[in-house]
């Protein structure tokens, strides 16, 4: 089903480092199934934009396939939240490529153990 690894953007209004955070752990967890970065880039690199601790689209230039969802996230557990969401979002690939029965488009493409991921 994937030809590429998703391509996601994390952003953050005023902390950069939340958005290296977030996009350091999606890495680390989605390997073979996205690509991501924080901050600033390309407007037309993305597939999918996240603006963390946001409650509505943020007003930053993005290509017209770029799709933006906004994860307004409790501060109190901030980290637990966004893996939360992080996995979430690889499992809804698996999901989808189950449906073809095709696997993660990476070539490094590791199995996904359920028990590290949320430890």
């Amino acid at each position: 089903m994937y030809k590429r690894r998703a391509r996601i953007l994390f952003w953050h209004p005023t902390d950069p480092a939340r958005a290296r955070y977030a996009a350091t752990l999606a890495e680390a967890l989605g390997a073979g199934w996205l690509e991501a970065r924080a901050g600033k880039t390309d407007h037309v690199w993305p597939d999918l934009l996240i603006a963390l601790d946001c409650h509505a689209t943020p007003d930053i230039p993005r290509a017209a396939h770029t799709q933006c969802k906004y994860w307004p996230l409790a501060q109190d557990a901030w980290e637990d939240a966004v893996r939360a969401r992080i996995l979430g979002v690889i499992g809804g690939f698996r999901l989808l490529a189950r449906m073809d029965q095709s696997g993660a488009p990476g070539a490094a493409a590791a199995s996904f153990d359920k028990t590290s991921a949320l430890n």
